[in-house]
């Protein structure tokens, strides 16, 4: 028997590494398949990274092909693990990948026979996207937890880059080309308190919201799972990336980005404290003290980066942070016919992807829509306009269901480094499940999904590394992961 005490591996036992990556030996061979699919999930995420810098700097003709270079890789990533040798975790998100898609048919129809091609578009924006976390199945398992790191690696050392040139507009004037719109647009009326709501590296600011959103559970990943040599350079990256991450969140101006990454980091805290019992209430204290003082600091020193986001809390100081996200989610939750003054009640609703961006370029249908002036923007009242009753019982039912599956897959993790950094993949998954846009900005359906990923590749390596434990019949009471 393997102890299940949650110290089982210290990482001073070998080397300073990863348990992980002394337990189960040297890494299985991977396959030329698994490294495709690899390297697709990390183009995948730098293409979300600076999709917005590089249209602003490419030819005009080029700007469709970089909007869509997303679903190119999504695309990419489904025809590489469809022929794959794939796991256990793998195949059983195909298939539900593949029910869900044959619970949308009758929508989909219905939506062909307005315009195929928007059938097409908005089977997509519902349907594609969850092979992200399958593809993070097929290439990072078995045993390969390195790999699996990159990304969140990936995403922490996109912070120091984003935040640089998010400080660059906010103090650059609204005219200068890295301020413009991807378009070419002057944002100067998209500004408060004399400063511009900057989309730094982003097409717009609710992407740049997005990825800050995402951060609040890459870093604690990265922090729970990549195991540093020294202390203290370990302590510096916390503080760093902390200090990077609050002025991001900040200098957007978005009340968007304050408070989902107050509701998704407080959610991630609650589970932390409760599965991570003494270390994960270090950890929490430890990162609120940082966060605190970190924030006192930048405040004192830049208030620029806070003027834009003041000026537009002004007037609503009587609403606390804490009433409107109770606000934001009961929206989320009941405000389903939001925008429905122009149109009337439909069975199946006026066709998938009609209220989606970049609809508009692919099908003079959509356009129509748009140019009418009509604009759904929740995420629910897009769901219902698009595909009716039917789609919101479909769509909704399944995002629950994932929400309740991967809060199951966390509870069953044993060690506190897991269910740490689970805690708050789940307290995003939770957060942006109910009150995000998935239907609506494919961006924010990829972070999602990679969040469901990240909990379903935990769960599987921490089931090999047991059972890899348990061969080299290792027993002793330290940490599993």
């Amino acid at each position: 028997m393997v102890s299940r005490s949650d110290n089982a591996f210290s990482p001073s036992r070998f080397g300073g590494r990863h348990p992980l990556e002394q337990i189960a030996g040297p890494s299985l061979a991977v396959t030329r398949t698994q490294l495709r699919i690899h390297r697709c999930l990390c183009a995948l995420v730098l293409t979300l990274l600076f999709e917005g810098i590089v249209r602003k700097l490419a030819p005009a003709a080029l700007g469709i092909g970089i909007f869509f270079l997303k679903d190119v890789i999504a695309l990419a990533l489904l025809f590489l693990c469809l022929p794959a040798r794939r796991n256990a975790e793998a195949t059983r998100w195909l298939r539900i990948m593949s029910v869900v898609l044959g619970l949308l048919s009758p929508c989909i129809l219905w939506t062909a026979i307005r315009d195929p091609l928007l059938a097409v578009f908005g089977a997509k924006q519902y349907a594609l996207f969850p092979i992200v976390a399958v593809a993070m199945c097929v290439a990072y398992l078995p045993n390969r937890f390195r790999e699996f790191l990159t990304i969140f690696k990936l995403m922490a050392a996109s912070l120091v880059v984003t935040t640089i040139v998010a400080i660059a507009q906010n103090r650059l004037p609204a005219g200068h080309w890295l301020n413009m719109s991807v378009g070419g647009e002057d944002l100067e009326g998209f500004s408060a308190g004399g400063y511009l709501r900057v989309s730094s590296t982003f097409p717009f600011v609710g992407q740049y919201c997005y990825y800050l959103n995402a951060l609040c559970f890459c870093l604690p990943v990265l922090f729970c799972l990549q195991k540093a040599r020294r202390k203290w350079m370990r302590t510096l990256l916390l503080i760093v990336l902390i200090g990077l991450a609050a002025t991001g969140t900040f200098i957007t101006g978005s009340r968007g980005s304050v408070i989902g990454n107050l509701a998704i980091l407080s959610v991630g805290g609650v589970l932390a404290v409760i599965l991570g019992r003494t270390k994960g209430a270090g950890q929490v204290i430890v990162a609120l003290v940082v966060g605190a003082v970190l924030l006192g600091v930048l405040r004192t020193q830049h208030p620029e980066f806070f003027a834009a986001y003041e000026t537009r809390v002004e007037g609503t100081s009587e609403s606390s942070h804490l009433v409107e996200i109770t606000k934001r989610v009961q929206s989320g939750l009941l405000d389903w016919t939001s925008g429905w003054d122009d149109a009337p009640p439909s069975l199946l609703g006026y066709g998938l992807g009609v209220m989606s961006n970049g609809s508009e370029k692919l099908s003079s249908y959509a356009a129509g829509w748009r140019n009418s002036g009509f604009w759904t923007e929740t995420d629910q009242g897009t769901t219902f306009f698009e595909g009716g009753w039917y789609l919101v019982a479909i769509w909704y039912g399944f995002r629950f269901w994932v929400i309740l599956e991967t809060l199951l897959m966390v509870l069953k993790l044993r060690s506190s480094d897991a269910r740490i950094a689970a805690g708050f993949a789940w307290g995003f998954i939770l957060v942006i499940g109910v009150t995000g846009t998935l239907a609506i900005q494919p961006p924010l359906a990829i972070w999602w999904w990679l969040a469901v990923g990240l909990i379903l590749c935990l769960r599987r390596l921490e089931k090999e590394r047991v059972a890899e434990a348990r061969n080299f019949t290792l027993l002793h009471n330290d940490r599993y992961f």
